[in-house]
This record gives C-alpha cells, sequence and structure tokens, in this order.
C-alpha cells in the first residue's frame, strides 16, 4: 500500500476560539470525533495567540497540548508557534491579558516551561516557507543575514529559535525580534517578529520578501497567497470565518474554507 504524500496544516490565530479551531482540524483531517490525532504523518502548524478575547483559550490550550503529544506515535507533528499575547505574559506584562494576576503567573510558569522544552517555538521553516506570528520585516531580514551564510527559511527558523530561547531563559528581550513598531505604540518604526503589522511589514519589502512568508497576528478579511510580496496572512479572525492554509509535499499552498 503506497503511502500517502505528507502534507501540512497551518491554522492563524485561535483566541480562545475552541469550537471553530475543533472544525478546522475536522474538516483537515487531523483530528477524530473525540479530538484525538487522527493525522497520519501530516503536520500542524498553529501561528500562536490562542490566548485571550475568545471564551476558551486554556481549552484551546489542552487541545494542543493533547495533540502535540499524540501526533508523533503516527509520525506527525504538531508545531505551535508564540504570538504577542503569550509573550506579553511571559514578560511578565499581565495588562494586555485577560487572566487575573495569579492565573497569568501560572501561565507564564507553564510556557516558559513549554519554550525551554522546545515545545513552543518562534519560528518554522517547510518547503521554503517560514513561519513566524507576526513576519520578518527586511530590517530584520538583514540583520539575520549577517550572521548566516545563507539567509534560507530553514537557517533563519534555527537562528530565530535559537535567539528565542536564550532570551526567554535568561529573561532578556533587548534582541530586535522582540521590538514593537510605532504603529502599535512601540520606539521603533518597524516591529519584531511578534508585533509587526502587515501593512508595515509590507512597506518594509519593497519589491517583496526574499522568502515566503506565513503569518498571522494582523487580522484579515480572508487569506490571499501573494505571489508578488511572497507571503500569505492567514489570521482571518477564527470567530467570523474558518479558513486554513494547506501546504502539500511538493511545497504548493492552498487556501481552505471551512463551510460554517
Amino acid at each position: 500500500m503506497q503511502k500517502s504524500q505528507r502534507k501540512l496544516i497551518a491554522v492563524g490565530d485561535v483566541h480562545g476560539q475552541f469550537e471553530g479551531l475543533v472544525n478546522i482540524l475536522r474538516k483537515a483531517g487531523l483530528i477524530d470525533p473525540e479530538h484525538n490525532w487522527c493525522g497520519g504523518h501530516n503536520r500542524l502548524v498553529q501561528i500562536g495567540d490562542i490566548l485571550d478575547r475568545g471564551p476558551f483559550s486554556l481549552k484551546v490550550d489542552a487541545l494542543l497540548d493533547k495533540l502535540q503529544a499524540q501526533a508523533p506515535a503516527s509520525g506527525g507533528e504538531v508545531i505551535r508557534l508564540v504570538g504577542n499575547h503569550e509573550l506579553e505574559i511571559m514578560m511578565e506584562n499581565y495588562l494586555i491579558s485577560e487572566f487575573q494576576r495569579e492565573e497569568a503567573i501560572q501561565i507564564r510558569g507553564k510556557l516558559i516551561g513549554q519554550v525551554l522544552a522546545g515545545h513552543l517555538k518562534a519560528a518554522y521553516a517547510y518547503k521554503g516557507f517560514l513561519f513566524t506570528h507576526a513576519g520578518v520585516t527586511k530590517k530584520l531580514y538583514r540583520v539575520f543575514s549577517l550572521q548566516l551564510d545563507d539567509a534560507n527559511a530553514s537557517n533563519l527558523a534555527i537562528l530565530i529559535n535559537l535567539i528565542f530561547k536564550e532570551s526567554i531563559k535568561h529573561s532578556f528581550f533587548k534582541h530586535p525580534i522582540f521590538n514593537i513598531s510605532v504603529s502599535r505604540r512601540g520606539p521603533d518604526r518597524f516591529g519584531g517578529i511578534f508585533w509587526e503589522d502587515l501593512d508595515d511589514l509590507i512597506s518594509s519589502y519593497p519589491k517583496g520578501s526574499p522568502v515566503w512568508q506565513v503569518l498571522g497576528h494582523t487580522p484579515v478579511e480572508t487569506m490571499v497567497i501573494d505571489r508578488v510580496m511572497n507571503m500569505i496572512a492567514i489570521d482571518v479572525g477564527m470567530h467570523r470565518k474558518l479558513q486554513y492554509l494547506e501546504i502539500n509535499d511538493h511545497g504548493i499552498p492552498e487556501i481552505i474554507t471551512v463551510a460554517g
């Protein structure tokens, strides 16, 4: 029996929308009716920001924890990225969170433990696509290029994750990946990979990103595969629309809409 081709499913910001996430994962063939992994050797990438705004943040977190533990038994993988809502809790900026302080402190400990164990990452690469929560600006790409012989998606993801993990380990957040742009009331013209708005990200690249990027953070009306900018924005607001990105084994992206 020929083994089916592997695919990657990328899901945007969840923000506590448990049923929306479940509907997407069922449609993508990654979970069964009991919410257990049935995705075989396929991969799931969640782009970050599972917390706040929606009613079931912790339920979403528990589901992704379970799936991340189950998937490897059948050769699958669940990759969880950190969004700005998770990051701010890890940085002890609890005012951004909707959780009470004591609960936020407990969540912070869990998140840090997951980062140090490698279960939460800042970046991921697959078939030439670079996944981060809010995208890598041209300015930041140039910073990374100074440290890499070849600034391709895989090398960028490795470097970003190394920087991120060490920063979390030492509670040191001065690297440009943590910048907050002026459009988000920060001090920097362009933000880092957690806080950059899509319009600023696009304007930083006069001729398009040198690597294909998949990102969330900035809500968009619908997913579009932008072949001029080499970007796919996948945060469509799960409370109002259900879409996901599928990338097949040949590296070809496709946008899937889930019927309401």
